[in-house]
């Protein structure tokens, strides 16, 4: 293709190096052609009428039009244009030296072969439909004005037109196939570029392996994660950089890749660098079947998990340690409060004794008061160490879930607080509570530290009344407690739930040590869900926590 563009012929358009070579090799086989015609014609005894100086002038301007396109740039940009000229020259200078020789039928014919012939030359539509014309005009003009044709006008007609039909119809197709396909080369050149840069600089190795197993492509990502040229990764056997326990020859690589679904696999390999460094690389293979096993091959695509290997291993390892010091500081908890607890019942023993048989000898008015304080503070100190144990407990302990009728476990429940119910003369509202995925004995301490604080802390002079719901939403089940108890204030709704939180004081007529509802939090998030409070002091309180719905079917 001469032209860089099929769409403009200004004398500005500028030829590649093909279409140059091509225009150049025309040129120069063009004007010695027409040198070796004149030359013949000149030598040879012929009784055709010639006119041979036009035909050298015209030869010569071929070539100096091909010598000088090393030189010019004018001829390099325009010597197409000019070459379509001279050719167009040539051709009506054949039709009269046909002309003048009477249109003999045999030299007619040989003519318009040639000039159909040279319209081969013209690569745009435009310019080979002028050409044509010119041809056509030229034939009938000289055959008009010829003095005695040879042959009839209608044979001149009717060829001219065949021909014309037919080198428009067969050129103007060449034009379009050659556009076709030079527009495909284009598309097929800019595709191939496209992919080529997403192989090379994909932040994913990328290396491709032959059905031996020898790679043959490697880009960029996989010769820096190595520390090889891809010329010599594809020297390389896969021994060479994959660590030998990790190994596996090519016909067991391409075996469990045909057993594969999509004819691909996943594996852990380490890698070896050039610097003798092991990498872990996560590769992804894909096997692309040819027609035959040789012209099989693997894509495999590798990403460096070093640094999650690492981080796994030493997070693995952190777990370990966490949870022997975990089992070191249950079985702690548990030696403690066991050797605490006899000293402390020793204590309150023998001061209970001090008191009821000695303290009347003593001539001190405030020693019975003083005795009845040191047994107060041993009773609240094993309180508060069975408390720590039972958190410690609840926290570390592990737990199985099953699915729970949560009214049967407020029913059990309710049978533990019997005694307290009757005592405060409480009213418990219950609804239908939904079934539940959770441990029943988690969920039946959770309702037994909610219910006996709305029985224990309730208003004096209020009958304490509880009502429990039950609802099930989307993603979990919201369980409500509430009470018409004494509340609380705004500033306290978070500090509630914290490890021996007390709103009411150390001194105050109400027991415990505020781990209860620290308890239920702990309880309550370990299984994933979430509990929070509402309460306005003097009217009563609300309690609210979820427990995850079961998505596995």
């Amino acid at each position: 293709m001469i032209y860089t563009t099929m769409k403009n012929s200004s004398p500005n358009l500028t030829v590649n190096k093909t279409d140059l070579a091509f225009f150049r090799r025309i040129a120069t086989v063009g004007a010695f052609l027409l040198f070796g015609i004149s030359a013949m014609n000149m030598f040879m005894e012929t009784d055709m009428i010639d006119r041979p100086l036009i035909r050298i002038i015209l030869a010569s301007f071929l070539l100096l039009l091909g010598i000088g396109s090393h030189f010019s740039d004018f001829l390099r940009k325009n010597g197409v244009n000019i070459l379509n000229a001279l050719t167009i020259v040539y051709v009506v200078y054949a039709i009269y030296i046909t002309s003048i020789n009477n249109f003999d039928v045999y030299d007619t014919s040989t003519t318009m072969i040639v000039c159909f012939a040279l319209g081969a030359l013209f690569k745009n539509k435009h310019h080979l439909s002028f050409y044509l014309v010119m041809v056509f005009l030229s034939f009938i003009f000289l055959l008009y004005t010829c003095e005695a044709p040879k042959c009839s006008a209608p044979y001149v007609y009717g060829t001219l037109s065949l021909m014309m039909v037919l080198a428009y119809i067969v050129f103007v197709g060449k034009i379009r196939v050659v556009e076709q396909l030079t527009k495909s080369k284009m598309e097929l050149e800019a595709s191939e570029t496209r992919f080529r840069n997403i192989f090379d600089y994909s932040p994913l190795g990328i290396l491709l392996l032959d059905s031996l197993g020898k790679p043959i492509k490697a880009n960029n990502t996989v010769q820096e994660m190595l520390g090889y040229s891809e010329e010599s990764i594809i020297k390389m056997e896969l021994s060479d950089y994959i660590n030998p326990e990790d190994l596996m020859t090519h016909e067991i690589l391409f075996q469990r890749l045909k057993e594969s679904p999509n004819n691909s696999l996943i594996l852990e390999q380490r890698l070896i660098t050039k610097y003798g460094e092991t990498i872990w690389g996560s590769q992804t293979m894909a096997l692309m079947e040819g027609e035959t096993e040789e012209e099989s091959f693997i894509i495999c695509m590798i990403k460096d998990n070093t640094f999650e290997k690492e981080a796994s291993v030493k997070l693995e390892e952190y777990a370990n340690k966490l949870e022997t010091h975990n089992k070191s500081l249950e079985e702690f908890s548990y030696v403690i409060s066991h050797d605490l607890q006899e000293p402390l019942r020793m204590i309150k023993s023998y001061s209970t004794i001090i008191q009821r048989k000695y303290i009347s000898q003593i001539d001190d008015e405030n020693a019975n008061l003083d005795m009845s304080y040191v047994i107060d503070g041993a009773t609240r100190m094993s309180k508060l160490i069975k408390d720590m144990l039972a958190y410690s407990r609840w926290s570390a302990k592990p737990f199985e879930k099953e699915k729970v009728d949560s009214l049967e476990v407020l029913v059990e429940v309710l049978k533990n607080l019997t005694i307290s119910i009757k005592d405060n003369d409480a009213v418990i509202i219950a609804d239908d509570l939904p079934e539940v995925t959770t441990n029943r004995l988690l969920l039946g301490q959770v309702f037994q530290n909610l219910l006996g604080n709305g029985i224990k802390y309730s208003y004096k002079g209020r009958k304490p009344i509880i009502e429990i719901r039950g609802e099930r939403r989307d993603f979990d089940i919201l369980f409500t407690i509430k009470d018409n108890g004494q509340g609380f204030s705004e500033k306290d709704k978070d500090r509630i739930f914290g490890i021996f939180q007390r709103l009411h004081g150390r001194h105050s007529e109400y027991t415990g040590t505020g781990i209860g509802l620290a308890i239920c939090k702990r309880v309550i998030e370990k299984q994933g869900g979430k509990i929070w409070a509402n309460g306005v002091v003097g009217e009563g309180a609300e309690f609210y926590f979820t427990l995850p719905i079961d998505m596995k079917n």
